[in-house]
């Protein structure tokens, strides 16, 4: 998978890999994971949830950024979908 330096940290180092993307980063951690993950296409918004709201729900709720929403997070749970959905 290629990385996107720009969309997950902000500045394009042409980094060869994720380790030295997210050491280059000036983002706060939770910001450069979900933007990894994002990114990767591993999952979407709405399988990230906080406090039982997906990410999605909340960026509705709130009216800000991604970027603002996930500075202020503590942390965060990624659902399987596809597991829960074969159950």
């Amino acid at each position: 998978m290629d990385l996107d330096c720009r969309q997950m940290t902000g500045v394009d180092y042409k980094c060869s890999n994720i380790s030295t993307c997210m050491e280059n980063s000036h983002k706060p951690s939770m910001v450069k994971i979900v933007f990894y993950l994002l990114n990767q296409q591993m999952c979407k918004l709405k399988d990230i949830f906080v406090n039982e709201k997906s990410l999605a729900e909340l960026l509705q709720e709130t009216n800000h950024d991604l970027e603002s929403v996930l500075a202020n997070l503590d942390n965060f749970v990624i659902s399987n979908r596809r597991t829960d959905e074969l159950a």
